[in-house]
């Protein structure tokens, strides 16, 4: 008996397990794969509300356009006046049909010249402290004149001269401030280097395979799939759970949780469609190329 007939076996006996060692691998780094690209997704969607005084413009008006965040915004405004009233008589302005006067300014925070400038406001003070742009002074007096006029839309009696004013708001950077410039460039590229790691881990996956070209396709789309079920699931349990974490201001809570989390289910149902999409490609191309036994 020669040689190669004697090693043979032992070939053949080492095949099958460096198989079952190349399929752990791929599915350890397949799984790797889609956690770190749903984090990047995640990451990328908060980063996109403060990349830039744009995106922080678009992010005010968007609030603003919620109606329960006017709400909570309406009251603080409200409150922020009385305080800033220089005597009894105009704190009493305040008195009259809070309920009232709470309503019309949330009515008034709706026209959309105000939200206009209150994403300029945002986008002033982002690029201030984050651009590090030079120190500015934001005229916000048009908050409170728009206040007093919903205020006296409830309450046609209160006298013209009775007009509390807010200071100009100061923005300006200190020294020592942290740099929050360099935190948030950081955070861009983290969200990108989780997603490119996450589609390396997936081509990872895909060339360990032994399984054949349709079979990968079938289990890459069932690793996009269960991802993104997943995902989606730890949004939407989020999103239940921030408003119950305080007691005060809960409609807002859920309003402002459900601006933030909106763009991420978009993303994952996006997922679970493309993993659907493409495990149904590899299953049915698969049985095409499978011979069966008559």
């Amino acid at each position: 008996m020669s040689s190669s007939e004697v090693s043979a076996p032992s070939n053949d006996q080492e095949s099958p397990s460096r198989h079952r060692v190349r399929r752990t691998f791929a599915t350890i780094l397949g799984g790797l794969g889609v956690v770190f690209l749903g984090l990047g997704l995640i990451s990328i969607v908060l980063m996109s509300f403060v990349s830039s005084p744009a995106a922080a413009k678009s992010t005010v008006k968007s609030a603003l356009a919620q109606p329960d965040v006017r709400d909570v915004i309406a009251d603080k405004l409200v409150e922020k006046l009385q305080d800033s009233a220089d005597n009894d008589s105009e704190k009493l302005v305040f008195s009259v049909a809070q309920s009232l006067i709470v309503d019309a300014v949330k009515e008034k925070l709706a026209d959309p010249d105000l939200r206009e400038f209150a994403g300029d406001v945002a986008a002033t003070v982002y690029a201030v402290y984050i651009e590090n742009a030079p120190a500015a002074s934001v005229d916000i007096s048009k908050f409170s004149d728009a206040t007093i006029e919903a205020i006296r839309s409830a309450d046609p009696s209160i006298p013209k001269d009775q007009n509390p004013e807010m200071d100009p708001l100061k923005v300006e950077r200190k020294p020592g401030d942290t740099d929050i410039k360099s935190i948030r460039d950081m955070a861009q590229r983290g969200s990108w280097l989780f997603v490119i790691i996450g589609l390396l881990l997936q081509v990872a996956a895909w060339f360990l395979s032994v399984a054949s070209q349709w079979q990968r396709t079938l289990r890459l789309g069932t690793r996009l799939f269960s991802g993104g079920v997943i995902f989606l699931g730890v949004v939407l349990v989020a999103r239940s759970r921030i408003p119950q974490s305080s007691t005060d201001n809960k409609a807002a809570l859920k309003a402002a949780a459900q601006f933030i989390t909106d763009p991420m289910v978009t993303r994952f149902i996006v997922l679970i469609v493309l993993g659907l999409l493409t495990g149904i490609v590899g299953f049915v191309m698969n049985r095409k190329t499978t011979p069966t036994v008559s």
